[in-house]
């Protein structure tokens, strides 16, 4: 079954959710997409402003205490980074997280975020998207950074983005290897890619330079960009802890195939040099990265084949990852 099967609780939750803050009489929700969680729009029917996101959690994804943990990063961004990012809103009570329990037993938890101004990054905006991702890059660098000056990171409830939780034995979001697509020779090769990266990732190692709390979906359409040209991030939901290289991955996920791709890395790393180091060591791991968030994200779209993204994301989905796990093998094969 489903994550979304019975989609119909989620709108139950989500209207339960709403009448708990202090909106106003002309407020209304409007759902908008699956993913980790059903996200919905607030916003006021008489000025059509959009007010905020809410977020219904999938039951048994995150904890209270992990949420709890996002917002507490969230505003440690905004109060000491340059950097916007979404801020929580509360409700009549005072919390950030709502505990509601649905018709069908399952404990969901709920969160209401600001909405900001902007537009997600295109691939197809030839002209501006590069110089985007260099914005991108010095944006997360600057992520990175706080994270590192932050007293409190390590104590924060999230859990690991390791190669286990990514592809391996205890995968997230389900296992590669499980993708309709993928024929009994598709897997050969990735099965030969899946186990240089463990060995990579193992060489590379867990230290204070390479590691850390990171967003962990850097990707597209959770960044945005206003009129002024001013880049934001959104949707900490899947932030945990990883290696830094993670996030650059993240960042062209479903396009890692594309001509642009090389051109985004490059204007990525432009701008996180200009805030952090980033090193040799790491430099040699970015194939390594990208084809490890390729296998993730086989994974996700075949256990989140009834989430709204993944239906788009899967044409030409085998041909991308095997011209890459390809390449790859090349490389380090």
């Amino acid at each position: 079954m489903g994550a979304f099967d019975n989609i119909q609780v989620f709108h139950e939750v989500a209207n339960q959710a709403i009448k708990k803050y202090d909106f106003p009489s002309m407020t209304e929700i409007k759902f908008l997409t699956l993913s980790e969680n059903a996200t919905y729009l607030i916003y006021n029917t008489k000025t059509k402003e959009k007010i905020g996101f809410l977020r219904v959690g999938r039951p048994d994804y995150h904890t209270h205490e992990e949420y709890d943990a996002e917002v507490a990063w969230l505003y440690e961004i905004n109060n000491y980074t340059p950097l916007q990012v979404a801020n929580p809103l509360y409700a009549r009570d005072g919390s950030y997280i709502q505990d509601i329990k649905g018709s069908d037993g399952d404990m969901y938890y709920t969160m209401i975020t600001e909405a900001l101004a902007g537009e997600p990054l295109d691939e197809e905006d030839t002209e501006h998207i590069v110089n985007q991702y260099e914005m991108l890059g010095e944006i997360t660098a600057y992520l990175h950074k706080q994270t590192q000056m932050w007293n409190k990171t390590s104590t924060l409830d999230r859990w690991d983005w390791d190669y286990d939780n990514i592809i391996g034995k205890t995968a997230k979001w389900g296992h590669w290897q499980d993708y309709e697509g993928f024929s009994d020779a598709d897997k050969e090769i990735l099965t030969q890619c899946d186990e240089i990266i463990q060995k990579r990732l193992l060489r590379y190692g867990k230290n204070d330079e390479n590691w850390g709390l990171i967003h962990a979906d850097l990707r597209q359409s959770n960044v945005l960009v206003d009129a002024d040209k001013k880049i934001k991030v959104i949707d900490f939901d899947d932030a945990g802890f990883g290696w830094y290289l993670q996030d650059l991955a993240a960042s062209i996920s479903f396009i890692e195939h594309k001509d642009i791709a090389p051109d985004l890395i490059n204007g990525w790393l432009r701008g996180y040099k200009k805030v952090m180091p980033f090193s040799d060591e790491s430099f040699a791991e970015i194939d390594t990265f990208i084809m490890l968030r390729r296998l993730q994200m086989s994974a996700w779209l075949e256990t989140h084949s009834d989430s709204d993204p993944a239906k788009g994301f899967k044409i030409g989905w085998v041909d991308g990852t095997m011209m890459l796990a390809k390449r790859y093998l090349r490389i380090f094969g």
